[in-house]
């Protein structure tokens, strides 16, 4: 074929895959991401002993209740500053220019989260604190010396990278989606660099900090150092009052915020719930086995909602335009890519570990049977489905999942505990169960009444 031949096909495949410059970066950390789980799973069982790793699994659910705390601001302030960008335009320099209505609407978002997360950063760190080492205490088997340096040090970080989190949301919001995917590359490869070498070289538990602590150091300098952040933090500074045609908490963003919190806190049941709940009932054994599962699964739905996720903003400016046609015509497009790349990764992570089952049977040691990985990978494609239906709809700044987040939570929060008390496979046959048979069906309901909108 010649080389004309070649740049043809390459043109077709990036065609077909919708790679424009905010998916390929947001594409590209996802499959960093990718890379960097299948390594680090390689890594822990062979530098951490079973009840190691069922802690180090069980670290990364619990310090998911920040969702608790950041309560879905950021996901609000990416679809406010998104419908505020559509009103503006850049410059060569790349600072966003227009209405100065406009302009003070995003300037406001800024002051606005700066506030909020720094007060829910502190009650995170406190509530983490405290909380988190009652219950390692009273639930592990390992001595409190070996842990609780490595948990106080996550928190710290973790608080941290809460604190920040809403300024990366705006940045997204305003268009800064490859900006932002590329610091998270950035860090995220240093910071696992840096977890396999403290793995390397027998640090243990410890080793877990260096991913969160990486990622808060990073954000911190991109934030400062970022020209175009710069300038609309300068604005922050020498704004002097409020008025009608900046954004104020209680009625703009209140009424969207607290039912996004309702739901995503839901999400933590949904997602997160499972493996506290082995760890406690089951031990830090089975947890480790679990949590290994559901951090490679994890890792192919981030990849695979990657065409979703770097559209949002686009969403939202096709919404705030009125383009029905447009939005359409792309979601359909992204969400068929997002389903194609979930389902192969899934199935090859199936696959690769019966063939590695196959080769050295104490493989399957670390992992839960093939019949729940199996389950799992179900889920994983199911959720991406309804990731994209949730985006879609949260896009017209709504949020009508709530009583569907909430009752889905608490199936699955009450058939995951139930189970737990016979087996990690009854657990995730709850899990499995409540996703597919409830939150897929009654997600998509919801979502063909949004399709039917003229306007």
């Amino acid at each position: 074929m010649t080389t004309l031949g070649n740049f043809n096909v390459l043109a077709r495949l990036k065609a077909f895959a919708g790679l424009d410059i905010h998916v390929l970066a947001t594409v590209l950390f996802r499959a960093w991401g990718i890379l960097a789980g299948s390594v680090t799973i390689i890594l822990l069982p062979l530098f951490l002993s079973p009840i190691e790793q069922g802690f180090y699994y069980t670290f990364a659910s619990v310090l998911a209740l920040q969702v608790f705390f950041e309560l879905g601001l950021n996901h609000v302030l990416t679809q406010l500053a998104g419908h505020s960008a559509a009103h503006l335009h850049r410059t060569a320099d790349g600072s966003l220019q227009g209405d100065l209505r406009w302009r003070r609407k995003v300037v406001s978002l800024i002051a606005l989260s700066n506030k909020w997360n720094a007060i829910m950063a502190s009650i995170f760190a406190a509530a983490m604190l405290t909380g988190g080492i009652y219950f390692f205490a009273q639930r592990g088997t390992m001595s409190v010396n070996q842990w609780i340096v490595p948990w106080i040090t996550l928190i710290i970080a973790a608080a941290v990278n809460l604190a920040l989190s809403a300024r990366l949301a705006i940045c997204e919001g305003v268009g800064e989606v490859a900006d932002v995917a590329q610091l998270r590359l950035r860090q995220s490869m240093v910071g696992y660099l840096i977890l396999w070498a403290m793995l390397l070289s027998g640090q243990g538990l410890m080793a877990s900090v260096a991913v969160p602590l990486t990622s808060a150091v990073f954000t911190a300098w991109w934030l400062w150092r970022h020209p175009r952040f710069k300038r609309l933090r300068e604005e922050v500074a020498q704004a002097t009052r409020v008025d009608a045609e900046e954004f104020e908490w209680r009625r703009d963003i209140f009424p969207l915020q607290w039912r996004i919190a309702l739901s995503w806190a839901s999400g933590y049941f949904i997602f997160n719930f499972i493996t506290p709940v082995i760890f406690a009932l089951q031990g830090p054994v089975e947890a480790g086995r679990l949590g290994l599962a559901l951090t490679v699964f994890s890792a192919v739905s981030t990849i695979g909602i990657s065409w979703i996720a770097a559209k949002i903003p686009t969403f939202s400016g096709h919404i705030a335009r009125q383009e029905r046609t447009a939005l359409n015509t792309l979601f359909d497009h992204q969400l068929r890519r997002s389903l194609v790349a979930t389902l192969v990764c899934s199935l090859g992570v199936v696959l690769a570990a019966y063939i590695a089952g196959q080769l050295s049977p104490k493989v399957l040691d670390r992992l839960p049977p093939l019949s729940s990985l199996l389950m799992l990978a179900v889920v994983t494609v199911t959720n991406a489905a309804v990731f994209a239906m949730a985006a879609y709809m949260r896009a017209h700044k709504e949020e009508p999942l709530l009583l569907q987040s909430i009752v889905t939570a608490l199936l699955i929060g009450v058939g995951v505990f139930i189970g737990a008390h016979h087996s990690l496979q009854a657990s995730v046959a709850a899990y499995a169960g409540a996703t597919m048979f409830v939150s897929l069906p009654w997600c998509a309901l919801i979502y063909f009444k949004y399709r039917s909108r003229i306007t």
